[in-house]
Formats: structure tokens, C-alpha cells, sequence
């Protein structure tokens, strides 16, 4: 089973993959996890002003993740990726897009204490998710005209903004196992 997970910063992208792997018996992928360790190399201890700062303007670091994630679902089987674009690389998985509320998010970020994330407070937070995703929103529409948040390029979407982990997990395992796969 192939399964790609997008979704908007701070939606649970990260808990739910690890559940989705763990109930299904999936390798995990995340290119989140990837960019965090390229912000690194190239000095940034913020992803969000790696992704606007530079990868706005270097389209070879998006286009490498990219073909990072079309190689991996042609050699695997049996993953959870979680990617903002994974839908278009990996088009014979079961696409799941994570929505939530802009404040609900940015509390999830905070509460996180990401070391590559600065923001202080939820305004900042809110702020740091809407010029990251409005960032990657633009390179992937440039790269790839193709829009990462457009609900029709998945098959299931679920509003996280309310429900616990578990919630969440268990609405997406009763639409894959409803699937039959």
C-alpha cells in the first residue's frame, strides 16, 4: 500500500503518518524531514525562511526533493510519504490531504519547539505558516503548474482542526480499509 499525505503546516501531517505506518506496517518517508536537513546545510535555522529565502529563488532544491519522492514510489510498495506535492510523483497511491485552522496550527508549531522554527507567538506562527505555504504554493505552481492545496488532487481530505490524532487516524483508516486495499 502506497499512501501520500499533504496537508497545511501544523495539521498532523507528522503524528499521522507515524500512525498510518505503524497500523498498516509502512515505511515512513517525509520530505519535510528532508528540508529540514538542506535548511541546515545552507545555514538557515528556520524552514520557513529557507523555503522563502532561497528555495523561492533556487528551484533545483525542490526539483531534487522531487525526483527524491518519484524515485522512492517506484521502488517501494509499502509507505507512507509525507509530501506536499507526492500526489503528482506518486500518482497510484491513496492521497491524503490534512487541513486545519491557521490558529489551531500555528499552536500545534509552537507547542512543538521545532529547532527550525522561530516563531515566538501564534501571530507569528500564523504568520510564518501563511508566507511558507504561499512560498511553496508558488514554486510548485511555477515548476509544475499545479496547485498543492486544491482538494480535487486527492482522494481524501480531513479538517484536523478538532479532532484528536487518534480521530483523525481512524476516519483515514476507515476509508482505506473501506477502499478494500
Amino acid at each position: 500500500m502506497k499512501i501520500t499525505l499533504s496537508g497545511v503546516p501544523g495539521s498532523g501531517k507528522s503524528t499521522v503518518r507515524a500512525a498510518l505506518a505503524a497500523r498498516y506496517h509502512l515505511s515512513i518517508r517525509g520530505t519535510g524531514d528532508f528540508v529540514r536537513t538542506i535548511c541546515v546545510r545552507y545555514g538557515y535555522q528556520d524552514i520557513t525562511k529557507f523555503i522563502v529565502e532561497y528555495v523561492s529563488h533556487h528551484p533545483e532544491v525542490d526539483l531534487e526533493i522531487d525526483q527524491e519522492q518519484k524515485k522512492f514510489g517506484e521502488e517501494n510498495d509499502a509507505f507512507v510519504l509525507d509530501a506536499h506535492v507526492g500526489f503528482l510523483f506518486i500518482p497510484d497511491a491513496i492521497k491524503i490531504f490534512l487541513q486545519c485552522d491557521p490558529e489551531v496550527a500555528a499552536q500545534r508549531i509552537l507547542d512543538a519547539k521545532r529547532a527550525t522554527e522561530d516563531a515566538k507567538s501564534i501571530q507569528d506562527a500564523v504568520q510564518a505558516n501563511q508566507n511558507r505555504a504561499q512560498a511553496m504554493r508558488q514554486n510548485f505552481q511555477k515548476l509544475y503548474k499545479v496547485d498543492m492545496y486544491d482538494e480535487k488532487n486527492f482522494d481524501l481530505v480531513v479538517d484536523t482542526s478538532s479532532l484528536t490524532p487518534d480521530q483523525v487516524v481512524q476516519r483515514i483508516c476507515d476509508y482505506i480499509d473501506g477502499r478494500g486495499e
